[in-house]
């Protein structure tokens, strides 16, 4: 926190003791609504209450916008429908549909009945995550008979819509074409939209995946981009600031969906309901240690007789389970970014190359360290083939198991526990098998 934000921290702590809310209003007024939102992040429950009820409510919806679901949560569950409704109003419908999306179930289906938006009706119609919910209607869309000169004053007399292209329709608002600001400007001001537009508009589907709405932005690098119905009518646009925002939120649900938790966690009061989602992940890594356990049992009589084999059992585990770690990541997330289409046998191969590389890298280390340290050579190249074999193999599963997911499915997200279960497993049965092999029935 810098100095600034310091000091606002500090003077608001101080008027909300002292009940000074004039004072403070004043101060609120001068500041922007994101510094406000970092302001209400630092307060306590109570404080951050007070201070929320004192903005007015167009400057309350704008703070709304800044803040994590977390806080919007918080900051809305106490409050009357009607005062959420006259904040929300201030709102673009995408904005004000994403703020109803962070509330819990009880309290949306508290305020839904007192909400007349026809633009909010019509995007809560839409499946949640798709290009349908997020877009917003407030856009400009001209007819495709308009001439340059009124297009411009049009978008002149446009300051309450989002208008980074210029989208021109047909009289059935059929999407026909584009055209830039800077386009519009330098077109002849006589000429008609139709015969100065770019005809060839990159638009997506309603119900596309907003991740994958996200990716034709990113690729062809766009400041928003038109979303259509199956007849190609223009309902909405999805403008960058919305993509970001995907982005972000898309990245941290996989970041939680590979540790086998959900965001949910983070505004779930209940203890229990928290220990719920971790639960069924923490269940199948016990299964699978458990199979991990009975490996080693069923070598229980190599290890009785040569214990200095169970000292290296951590290390196949561990660095098999690396090798897998970094594989999988690299796949899930270049999977969420669009990278791996067409490119699955390449990387597969690649792969399958770097893991052998480490592999024979550890293995060759690993076989000097433990021949000198335990003076067996047949030890030292039980481990160090073991991690030859396991590395390469592990990087293979990080490749195959979240590409085959997908395809069945599921979210490969989802697999990167179950991977690191999987290359325990597979680790400890490679060097166990191998090490009876050398040490029991050749020496």
């Amino acid at each position: 926190m810098n100095h600034t934000s310091r000091l606002a921290l500090e003077s608001a702590r101080r008027l909300l003791r002292k009940g000074a809310y004039s004072h403070l209003k004043k101060i609120l007024d001068k500041l922007h609504a994101a510094d406000i939102a970092l302001l209400m992040g630092q307060l306590s429950h109570k404080e951050r209450l007070e201070l929320f009820n004192l903005l007015e409510p167009e400057k309350a919806a704008q703070v709304l916008v800044e803040m994590d679901s977390l806080l919007q949560v918080e900051v809305l569950e106490n409050m009357e429908p009607q005062d959420i409704l006259k904040i929300l109003s201030h709102l673009p419908p995408d904005e004000a549909v994403d703020i109803l999306d962070t509330l819990p179930d009880d309290k949306r289906e508290e305020l839904l009945p007192y909400i007349k938006e026809e633009d909010v009706d019509r995007l809560l119609s839409y499946q949640e995550e798709t290009a349908g919910r997020i877009m917003t209607t407030d856009y400009l869309a001209l007819p495709e008979d308009m001439t340059v000169e009124e297009a411009i004053e049009e978008v002149r007399q446009s300051r309450e819509k989002e208008v980074f292209y210029i989208y021109v329709v047909d009289s059935r608002n059929h999407l026909v074409g584009v055209l830039s600001l800077r386009q519009l400007i330098l077109q002849d001001p006589k000429a008609k939209l139709k015969d100065v537009m770019n005809p060839d508009v990159i638009r997506v589907k309603v119900d596309m995946d907003q991740e994958e709405v996200a990716r034709v932005v990113a690729r062809y690098n766009l400041l928003a981009v038109p979303v259509v119905d199956d007849n190609n009518h223009l309902m909405g646009v999805v403008t960058v600031d919305d993509i970001i925002d995907i982005v972000q939120e898309e990245a941290t649900e996989d970041i939680y969906k590979m540790v086998g938790t959900t965001a949910d966690e983070l505004w779930e009061a209940s203890t229990l309901k928290v220990a719920w989602f971790r639960l069924p992940w923490l269940a199948f890594t016990l299964g699978g240690e458990m199979v991990s356990g009975l490996v080693i049992r069923h070598y229980h009589r190599t290890i009785s007789e040569f214990v200095a084999v169970a000292f290296f059992v951590p290390l196949i585990m561990a660095l098999s389970g690396a090798v897998g770690n970094q594989t999988q990541t690299i796949i899930v997330r270049a999977m969420a970014t669009g990278r791996m289409e067409g490119m699955a046998w390449r990387i597969l191969k690649r792969q399958l190359g770097v893991g052998g590389i480490m592999g024979l890298v550890a293995g060759v280390l690993a076989t000097a360290l433990v021949t000198l340290v335990q003076n067996n050579l047949l030890l030292g190249a039980a481990v160090g083939v073991s991690l030859l074999i396991s590395m390469t193999i592990s990087s293979v599963i990080g490749v195959l198991v979240p590409v085959f997911s997908k395809r069945l499915g599921v979210d490969p997200a989802f697999t990167v526990p179950s991977i690191a279960t999987l290359n325990d497993i597979m680790g400890t049965f490679i060097y166990l098998g191998l090490a009876t092999y050398l040490l029991v029935r050749i020496s």
